[in-house]
């Protein structure tokens, strides 16, 4: 079955018996594991069960296509259902979903998890359409996505907050769902509870965040849509002290390149023409062609990939990507 976005917060954390397999897929890679990790919680609260919870790649079901079926047929040594995890899958393990969603024994769920998957792609039609499997598609973020929930997570504290700042941590903090919780939640404790009538100021929203490992991704972003190759130098240096994380520094980039092509092909930003952000996406569109964002999109992707499927350094490989972008612009720039 396809579960409708209306749908899928409330299915992800209450899984239905029907289902022996559910495939959660997307471009919001955040999402994506949120939601997986909340389904296979649902069954087994404890991930780290390693007698009821069973985690593979999918290069290892690839080489090995009967692992499938029996890791999920395994009975827990002390009881209880378990859970087969299935990282990085592709189409190239559409055949063997298929047949296990159509023959599967026991009650063991099976959670996939995908990259972003075309309408036309074999793996997520199966599961949208066999009886007992799901699809739950995560779209990316957006900011008045993060808005809601920034503004639901102060409500709670008894804190109000002025648009203006709304629309300021809704995109410093965007930049992957995981991150955005964990600094929501630093945001709301250092906050406490809120005096009568408190408001969060722009001013105040800026310097609470400024020292964020979100803000300084988004500085490195900007650094490299920029051609800035001297402050990108210092955020490295930075970042590598700082033991920040390189995941997200790449993430928040590859973003930014999304919003940046979209904006160049007409595409209405989604914070709406008012928002102080058009102005500076405007900015960083200066010098940069439709090729020139394709190219950046293709290597800041390609390094992503990498960083989850070749166990080299993290960091390596995004700063590699990440001087590379930088570079396109410098030599568009020169032209």
């Amino acid at each position: 079955m396809r579960v409708s976005l209306s749908e899928a917060d409330k299915l992800t954390a209450a899984p239905p018996k029907a289902w022996a397999a559910v495939l959660v897929f997307g471009a919001n890679t955040g999402l994506v594991r949120e939601r997986a990790d909340k389904c296979a919680r649902a069954i087994v609260p404890d991930l780290n069960d390693a007698f009821r919870v069973s985690d593979l790649a999918g290069d290892a079901l690839r080489k090995d296509p009967a692992r499938l079926t029996d890791e999920a047929a395994s009975i827990s040594m002390f009881g209880g259902r378990r859970v087969v995890r299935v990282r990085d899958a592709g189409d190239a393990l559409s055949d063997q979903f298929e047949s296990y969603l159509e023959h599967h024994l026991g009650d063991t769920l099976v959670v996939v998890e995908a990259g972003d998957l075309a309408k036309t792609s074999s793996l997520r039609k199966i599961f949208e359409a066999a009886k007992s499997g799901a699809a739950i598609e995560c779209a990316e973020d957006r900011p008045e996505d993060a808005g809601k929930l920034i503004r639901e997570s102060l409500a709670e504290a008894g804190w109000k907050i002025e648009p203006l700042a709304l629309d300021y941590l809704a995109e410093a903090l965007s930049v992957d769902r995981r991150l955005l919780r964990t600094e929501v939640e630093k945001l709301s404790l250092y906050l406490g509870t809120a005096p009568k009538d408190g408001v969060l100021t722009l001013a105040e929203a800026a310097n609470l965040v400024g020292d964020s490992g979100a803000v300084e991704a988004d500085e490195i972003a900007d650094a490299v849509a920029g051609g800035d190759v001297k402050k990108l130098d210092r955020l490295v240096t930075k970042t590598n002290e700082t033991g920040a994380s390189w995941g997200t520094a790449l993430n928040a980039t590859l973003r930014l390149f999304q919003r940046l092509l979209a904006s160049a092909e007409g595409a209405a930003p989604a914070w709406g023409r008012s928002s102080f952000y058009e102005q500076r996406m405007q900015a960083q569109l200066s010098g940069w062609t439709r090729g020139g964002l394709i190219r950046a999109l293709r290597i800041l992707a390609e390094a992503e990939a990498q960083t989850r499927t070749t166990g080299l350094p993290e960091g390596a490989i995004a700063q590699h990507a990440l001087y590379e972008v930088a570079g396109l612009k410098v030599t568009a720039s020169r032209r």
